[in-house]
């Protein structure tokens, strides 16, 4: 993801321009507030760029800039629809989330983004039907009705958003129901039915995954500290560390345990497809062996890293520690620090607890897991190709065979390709490493030949 560098031109002339374009195409009305998610994955700028930057030239928020410049639809109350008792749901809905669930400013920004797209789904779809309608029936056949109107309307948007804009917006949507249940006469959540037809999205009892923009204000985060949030660690090195523990988890999405158990010495292979080699893996049978998980995004950086352990002899963990019985820090410490920095970058869940390894691991399962949806969408259209009812053979014919693995990666990197812009090395690691040794050794879905 190429973020572009800020000034006041680009506050003043260039991000209204985009924001307006963006909307346009997006359906939302001209005063809409745009969130930092979407703002940061619907321009060339990064919110906490902009953020830092106005602060810097006007000693205002982002969103307070915005608004002295005609932006933010929450400040006078508008929603999509002129339905008096679904604007009083939403408000309902809105007032809850905030006051009863702790959710931030930024999150019930995400909210009017989302229902702004739910009705433009409904106006394009042709539904004729309001938000608060969809959750109420008297018939099977009603029933069933409304929640194929949330499947149309899902699908809409993912058709319609990019992924790393998508992140939550079926989770506020479903979350909608479940909010205003408690004030007015809701018999289904139609959302939550409709999601079991959508292999890609989490189920309940899954984490909340950090989205891509929260990533992004990490790792902006960690470029710009001046002094290092843990006493007693020198800052260049507590950075490159947090730097390899985030590309680590958004890359291979591991568990916390095989964090600590890591050994970057030996469990690192790099060429055309680079993998993770785990010697043990919860659910996976005995005869099974070793298991490999490609390396989905950071392949040049992790190879750097591995090198530099080589260089200065380390002991081969991720984040080393001559303390813990592993040698390694441990997950409790590794979780700790994450949540420094989740406490300097302002990123929080929607509970308003800070984001665990786990919630980073979900992220990386989320998007694997539409990589997967994706790729069964061709073998089903290939099976249509051939004439077949049923794709259930073609599919275990296909992922087995070790061309079309690397198909499945293929479409898994070009999802995780522009998660971070990881830009130049951290000091502690060009200390040791030339980058340029290390310039196009990362693994792209163009680099790939699957044919060989």
């Amino acid at each position: 993801m190429t973020k572009t560098r800020i000034d006041k031109k680009t506050l003043e002339i260039q991000l209204p321009a985009i924001l307006q374009e963006q909307f346009r195409v997006d359906g939302l009305p001209r005063d809409h507030k745009p969130s930092w998610d979407y703002i940061t994955a619907n321009t060339r700028y990064s919110a906490e760029g902009l953020n830092n930057k106005c602060q810097e030239l006007y000693g205002q928020t982002l969103h307070q800039f915005l608004q002295e410049k005609g932006f933010g639809v929450r400040s006078n109350g508008k929603w999509p629809t002129d339905d008096e008792e679904t604007i009083r749901s939403l408000e309902y809905y809105v007032d809850s989330a905030e006051g009863r669930k702790g959710w931030s400013e930024n999150t019930i920004d995400s909210v009017g983004s989302v229902i702004n797209k739910v009705y433009e789904a409904i106006r394009n779809e042709g539904l004729e039907i309001e938000l608060l309608d969809l959750g109420q029936y008297s018939t099977p056949d009603e029933r069933l009705e409304n929640i194929q109107h949330a499947i149309t309307i899902i699908e809409y948007m993912d058709r319609n958003l990019a992924d790393s804009t998508m992140g939550n917006y079926p989770r506020y949507f479903e979350e909608y129901y479940n909010i205003v249940k408690n004030q007015y006469q809701i018999n289904i959540n139609p959302v939550e039915e409709a999601l079991d037809g959508f292999e890609w999205y989490r189920s309940n009892g899954d984490p909340q995954p950090v989205t891509e923009a929260q990533l992004n204000d990490l790792w902006n985060t960690l470029e710009a500290l001046d002094e290092c949030p843990v006493e007693g660690y020198d800052l260049e090195q507590w950075r490159l560390w947090m730097k390899i523990l985030l590309i680590f988890l958004i890359a291979v999405g591991p568990r916390s345990n095989e964090v600590e158990q890591f050994d970057v010495r030996t469990q690192l292979h790099f060429g055309d497809d680079p993998y993770v080699h785990f010697v043990e893996r919860k659910n996976v049978r005995r005869d099974e062996g070793p298991v490999k998980v490609p390396i989905m995004m950071g392949s040049n950086f992790l190879q750097a890293y591995q090198d530099y352990i080589e260089a200065i002899d380390g002991n081969g963990k991720l984040v080393p520690s001559s303390e813990s019985e592993s040698g390694c820090r441990t997950p409790g410490t590794l979780n700790e620090w994450l949540e420094r920095l989740c406490k300097l970058a302002d990123v929080r869940l929607d509970d308003g607890t800070f984001p665990t390894i786990q919630n980073i691991r979900q992220f990386w399962k989320t998007l694997y897991k539409k990589a997967l949806a994706e790729n069964r969408d061709e073998i089903e259209f290939i099976s249509e190709e051939d004439g077949k009812k049923n794709s259930e053979s073609d599919e275990r014919d296909y992922i087995d065979d070790v061309v079309n693995r690397q198909h499945v990666r293929n479409i898994g990197r070009e999802y995780f390709d522009d998660v971070l812009d990881l830009g130049d090395f951290p000091e502690a690691l060009r200390e040791e490493v030339d980058q340029a040794d290390y310039i196009g050794r990362q693994t792209k879905l163009t680099d790939l030949n699957t044919n060989d």
